[in-house]
């Protein structure tokens, strides 16, 4: 789960709201399903409340493994942040976030091991051209399971108004181009890093290792995506996605990263669709 505050001038409203479903087709003989529930309410020009609910159904097939499927074939993400943002002179603004995240298969009470502390901090600068087209470049740190177990990693991003319709933004971790057609149609073509880290609540039998408690369940990659908006009325905005997850790890291991088994390359064409609510 990432938490990364990004400008975008493509875009026009605020959500506030979400729902989104998303379907990953065949990753190694499983099929991965999501769905995502979120709100965003401001408090005030500050400070942003964000509370995200994720639900991951993972459906093996043709699998004979070393464990039981049934214990790894549901997981949960809930995530609560606080987004905090501070505009300075020049065109200068820092923005942090603290999200705690609970990551578990819940299929027992919660513990210490089911919490992930995340955060973000950053520093940009915005500026215009003489065609009133805006800049910004933005450098930082955040705390996310991109690549695994939670790790500092850097932020950065280069953005820019290519002219009325198109915006781009280079940088890491996530790059996007965007084409904004008219008031109510925009396409973005995005790259992404994601990662999801996992605590296995219950112990987990394992033929020739015994019980493995504390294990984890690991999956990341990186993601091309075209998404289509559709503004349906001025509160309620659409979204359809396609892409293309490049797989990384797709494993389970123990609870200092050791990898115990791997499901193989998690690679595949995936699905989503999804409803904004949204302010001006």
């Amino acid at each position: 789960m990432i938490l990364v505050f990004v400008y975008k001038e493509i875009k026009s409203q605020e959500e506030i709201a979400y729902m989104d479903y998303a379907l990953w087709a065949n990753m190694q003989n499983t099929t991965v399903s999501d769905l995502s529930l979120g709100l965003n309410p401001r408090v005030n020009n500050s400070i942003k409340l964000c509370i995200e609910y994720l639900k991951r159904d993972l459906d093996f097939f043709d699998r004979d493994e070393l464990f039981p499927l049934t214990e790894i074939e549901r997981f949960h993400q809930l995530q609560v942040g606080l987004e905090y943002g501070l505009d300075f002179e020049k065109g200068f603004r820092f923005e942090g976030a603290f999200s705690p995240t609970i990551a578990s298969s819940w299929t027992s009470s919660l513990s210490e091991d089911d919490f992930i502390w995340n955060f973000s901090a950053s520093v940009s600068k915005t500026w215009s051209n003489k065609k009133q087209r805006k800049s910004w470049v933005k450098i930082g740190v955040l705390n996310d399971v991109l690549f695994g177990s939670p790790q500092i990693v850097p932020l950065f991003a280069y953005g820019s108004q290519i002219g009325n319709q198109v915006s781009l933004e280079i940088g890491f971790p996530e790059s996007i181009m965007g084409f904004q057609f008219n008031e109510r149609n925009k396409l973005l073509l995005e790259h992404s890093f994601t990662g999801m880290y996992t605590n296995l609540s219950n112990g987990l039998e394992i033929d020739g290792l015994g019980t493995l408690t504390d294990g984890k369940f690991v999956q990341n990659g990186s993601q091309l995506v075209i998404n289509y908006v559709f503004r349906l009325q001025p509160s309620f905005t659409t979204f359809s996605k396609i892409g293309y997850q490049l797989g990384g790890e797709f494993e389970v291991q123990d609870s200092i990263g050791n990898q115990l088994y791997d499901f193989g390359q998690g690679s595949s064409i995936f699905f989503s669709m999804g409803i904004m609510y949204n302010l001006k």
